[in-house]
């Protein structure tokens, strides 16, 4: 699966994304065993990273018999939600875009990207907050390479870019064949969106590029999480 070739995938970060689409269900051992081993994790990658979220505090377990069952901790299960806003957000997060503001002296506000000290990339309903603001034109999607590229590094980009081209291949082909398959994909999927839709600079990305590489990810995504089962036990 070219999803997993992407980029080396962190066992334990592979694991905040399974329990994340699980909706506060249990999973025992055997079960994360089984599917990330379709993916070809080894259960030694599996259980170092079980380990490092028990001693962080991000899951906790019990035991029924000789079987150990993970979960979401309190605080985790409350981080988790809240980031799911923009994982499995359906619509922009911006929907009258983004604009370029030249700032004073005010610090930047929430949601918004600094590129220089004086100058972020904000939504375009946050000018009433920046009084001494000064907002600045530019043409959709003339916008320059580097300012590009400091909202959202060139891997990220690649990785959109590749979801893209993933996404669009599964719906030429008609989807994948088996249950696991497309329960391996969609973990995929996921954990590459999650790390791209928690960056405030993404979504500053697709609020100045609606045609851009974020933007089409994010439509392409949207549509395959509402077409592909939540991930059960």
């Amino acid at each position: 699966m070219d999803l997993i070739g992407r980029e080396s995938l962190k066992t334990w970060s592979l694991i905040v994304t399974l329990f994340g689409d699980l909706d506060g269900e249990e999973l025992t051992g055997a079960q994360i065993r089984d599917l990330l081993g379709h993916l070809g994790i080894k259960p030694d990658a599996i259980r170092v990273a079980l380990h490092r979220l028990k001693s962080d505090g991000w899951i906790v377990s019990t035991h029924h018999g000789r079987e150990a069952v993970y979960a979401l901790s309190k605080t985790a299960r409350r981080e988790t939600v809240a980031a799911s806003a923009d994982v499995y957000r359906q619509k922009v997060k911006f929907p009258e875009g983004c604009r370029f503001y030249l700032l004073k002296e005010a610090a930047a506000p929430a949601g918004s990207v600094a590129l220089t000290r004086e100058l972020i990339v904000a939504p375009r309903d946050v000018a009433s907050g920046l009084p001494d603001a000064v907002p600045l034109v530019a043409e959709t999607g003339d916008i320059p390479v580097w300012v590009e590229r400091r909202l959202v590094s060139e891997p990220f980009l690649e990785t959109a870019e590749g979801l893209v081209a993933i996404l669009q291949a599964a719906e030429r082909a008609g989807g994948l064949p088996s249950e696991r398959d497309r329960t391996a994909m969609r973990l995929l999927v996921l954990h590459h969106w999650r790390r791209l839709a928690l960056r405030p600079g993404s979504w500053a990305h697709i609020g100045l590029l609606p045609e851009g590489s974020l933007a089409r990810c994010h439509r392409l995504v949207t549509t395959f999480l509402k077409d592909s089962p939540p991930i059960r036990a």
